[in-house]
C-alpha cells in the first residue's frame, strides 16, 4: 500500500539548513525594508519577506519550477523555515505575482541586488584573504517562446539571451546580469563590474580580473590599468602577432616529453592600432605530438609575474565555466520563461542567491571532505532528507534518521557555525 498523505513527514528537512545560513548572515531578511507592499493587511497572509524565502528555498532545494509550490506549500519543514508555523505557505499565483509584479521592476531589482550583495559580503568576508580573482563570462540561455529580449545569437545558433556572470576564483557568484540573446559577450561589461570594483577594492590588496577574448578591448584595459587591477585576458590571435611570433616557431630539438606536449612561453610587447600604448602580451606555443602544427594561445597582461605564471593564473579562469554549468544543471539559471525581461532577470537574480546560500554550506560547514562537492551533492545529500516533524510543549521537533551518516554537517551549520 502507499499513499502521499503524510502531513507531518518531509522530504527536504534541508530548508531548515537554508533558512539557518539566511538568519545567520541576514541575507533576505532586509529585504522587507525596499519592498512596497500594497496591499491590504486584513488580506495578506503572507510577508514579502516570506515569499521571496520560500521561492529561493525551493530552488535551492531543486524545485525551479513556480507550480511546485502548490505542492511544497504543506511540507512542514519549509513551513518551518518561512516562520509559518501551522499556516501553508503562499501558492503558485502568489509566487508568480511576486516574481512579474514585485519584483520584476526597478525597485524589486535593486532589492535583490542588494541580497545578493549582501550574500557576497559574507562570502568574502570569511576568506580573510589579500587577493581577490574575478571570472568573467557569459553563456547562451536558450528560450523556447516569445519572451522580451529574446533575439537569435550567430555564434550559439540557436534563440536565446546571453546572460553575463561574475565569479570570484573559488566559485562565489558575484553578480548575474541578464542580456537580450544578440548582444555582443563584452556589451555592458564595464557597468556591470563597476559596482563591484568599488565595494571590493579597498578590501584587498590584489585585484585580478581574468576573462576570455570576447572581453579584449582597449575600454576594459583602460579601465584595470585606471584603478590597479591586473588583468589576464585572453588575446585573439592575428597576422600580426603571428608575424611577430615568427622566429620562435621551430620545433623544439630533441625528444618530447612523456606528456608528448612540448611548451615555448614567448613574452611579446606589441600595440594595437585601437591602444594607445604598447602592453605585454605573453604567447604559449605547444607542440603535441602527430600533430604538424603548434598550438598558439596568446594572454594580454600588465602582471610583472614571469610567463608561465601569467599562462597559469590565466589557465585557472576554466573553473568559472563549470560554475556556471553547475547553476544551469542543478539549479536551473537557464529557466527564464517569464513574459516580461525584468522578471526574468528578477528569476535570475534569485537562481544566484538560492546558488550562494548553498556555497556558504559548502564554503563554510562542509568539513573533513578530501574533495570539493558539487552543488548536485549538497543537494542530494544534505538538503533532500527525509525527517519526520511534530510539534509539543510549545516547540517543533525535528526527527531524521538516526542512521543519517551526514549529520555532523547538519551539526556544523547549526550547533557550531558563529
Amino acid at each position: 500500500m502507499i499513499d502521499f498523505q503524510g502531513a507531518q513527514i518531509t522530504s527536504d528537512v534541508g530548508f531548515i539548513l537554508v533558512r539557518e545560513i539566511d538568519d545567520r548572515f541576514k541575507i533576505i531578511d532586509p529585504m522587507k525594508d525596499c519592498l512596497e507592499d500594497v496591499r491590504l493587511p486584513s488580506h495578506t497572509r503572507h510577508s514579502m519577506v516570506q515569499m521571496v524565502r520560500q521561492r529561493v528555498y525551493q530552488i535551492a532545494a531543486g524545485y525551479e519550477d513556480c507550480n511546485d509550490a502548490d505542492f511544497l506549500r504543506i511540507d512542514p519543514a519549509l513551513r518551518l523555515a518561512l516562520g509559518k508555523d501551522h499556516r501553508f505557505g503562499a501558492s503558485q499565483s502568489m509566487l508568480s505575482r511576486l516574481e512579474n509584479d514585485v519584483l520584476g521592476n526597478a525597485m524589486g531589482l535593486e532589492a535583490l541586488d542588494g541580497a545578493l550583495t549582501r550574500a557576497t559580503d559574507a562570502l568574502l568576508k570569511r576568506k580573510n584573504k589579500r587577493r581577490l580573482i574575478i571570472d568573467l563570462d557569459s553563456t547562451e540561455d536558450p528560450a523556447h517562446g516569445k519572451q522580451e529580449g529574446v533575439a537569435y545569437n550567430g555564434h550559439f545558433g540557436k534563440n536565446c539571451f546571453h546572460p553575463l556572470f561574475c565569479f570570484s576564483s573559488e566559485g562565489d557568484c558575484l553578480g548575474a546580469k541578464l542580456r537580450p540573446g544578440n548582444v555582443h559577450s563584452a556589451d555592458g561589461v564595464l557597468e556591470f563590474v563597476k559596482p563591484m570594483v568599488e565595494r571590493y577594492r579597498s578590501w584587498f590588496k590584489l585585484f585580478w580580473v581574468r576573462a576570455d577574448a570576447a572581453f579584449a578591448n582597449p575600454e576594459t584595459y583602460d579601465y584595470c590599468e585606471e584603478h590597479r587591477i591586473t588583468y589576464f585576458i585572453r588575446l585573439p590571435g592575428h597576422v600580426i602577432l603571428m608575424r611577430l611570433l615568427e622566429p620562435y616557431l621551430n620545433r623544439p630539438v630533441g625528444r618530447p616529453p612523456k606528456s608528448g606536449v612540448q611548451v615555448k612561453l614567448v613574452d611579446l610587447l606589441y600595440q594595437a592600432k585601437s591602444w594607445h600604448k604598447p602592453r605585454r602580451v605573453v604567447a604559449k606555443i605547444e607542440w603535441r605530438r602527430g600533430e604538424l602544427f603548434p598550438r598558439i594561445g596568446f594572454v594580454v597582461t600588465n602582471s610583472r609575474l614571469p610567463a608561465g605564471n601569467v599562462v597559469k593564473v590565466y589557465n585557472g579562469r576554466g573553473d568559472v565555466e563549470n560554475r556556471i554549468k553547475e547553476g544551469k544543471n542543478t539549479l536551473r539559471w537557464d529557466k527564464t520563461s517569464c513574459q516580461r525581461f525584468e522578471a526574468n532577470q528578477a528569476r535570475l537574480q534569485m537562481e544566484v542567491l538560492a546558488y550562494n546560500l548553498l556555497h556558504m554550506i559548502r564554503q563554510f560547514y562542509v568539513w573533513g571532505e578530501e574533495v570539493k562537492r558539487s552543488m548536485d551533492w549538497l543537494i542530494k545529500r544534505l538538503i533532500k532528507v527525509g525527517a519526520r516533524i511534530s510539534y509539543h510543549a510549545r516547540r517543533w521537533y525535528v526527527h531524521v534518521a538516526s542512521a543519517f551518516p551526514l549529520s555532523h554537517h547538519y551539526w556544523a551549520v547549526l550547533a557550531w557555525g558563529g
